[in-house]
């Protein structure tokens, strides 16, 4: 990703779409440098399951009822979601535990919080791209043998410095 800004001023993107594999604080770091959005998917790693959360890191209600996300504003960067539809008639609405609106700043935890939110039907539709293309990749690995790609090494003989003997 690096080389690709360095290498082509003029060239952007707008989602980093990976697999789990690429769950890695740096990398969400370097899509974030370039102005972009990463949406790779999660990778636990042993970690603990988070209370007032989903599987998604949406927030829940007191019933536990995930928040629907609504969403995304860039010069605040955050995730606004909604109060769930089963709130609306829960007894608790009306108390200071249910909030309404619930504002969440993606620069809190990279690796969870993203634009479009996980789980989302935008996210899942910039999931789904990397997954065809992988698809592609599979295809012409199988089928053009570019999985057995071979180089010839270099003729050249090799240089020894003679202060060495």
């Amino acid at each position: 990703m690096k080389g690709i800004t360095a290498q082509f001023k003029s060239y952007s993107y707008k989602y980093a779409a990976m697999d789990a594999g690429y769950d890695y604080e740096p990398i969400y770091k370097q899509v974030r440098s370039s102005e972009a959005h990463a949406v790779i998917a999660y990778n636990r790693r042993r970690e603990p399951e988070l209370v007032g959360f989903d599987e998604h890191f949406a927030p829940t209600c007191v019933r536990e009822h995930a928040y629907r996300y609504d969403s995304y504003d860039p010069k605040y960067e955050t995730l606004k979601y909604v109060r769930p539809k089963e709130c609306q008639s829960c007894p608790l609405a009306q108390d200071s535990l249910c909030q309404k609106v619930y504002k969440m700043k993606i620069t809190t935890d990279l690796r969870k919080y993203s634009a479009p939110a996980r789980g989302t039907k935008s996210w899942k539709e910039v999931a789904k791209k990397r997954s065809a293309v992988e698809r592609v990749n599979a295809y012409l690995k199988e089928y053009f043998q570019l999985n057995n790609v071979r180089h010839q090494q270099d003729k050249r003989p090799k240089r020894t410095s003679t202060w060495l003997r």
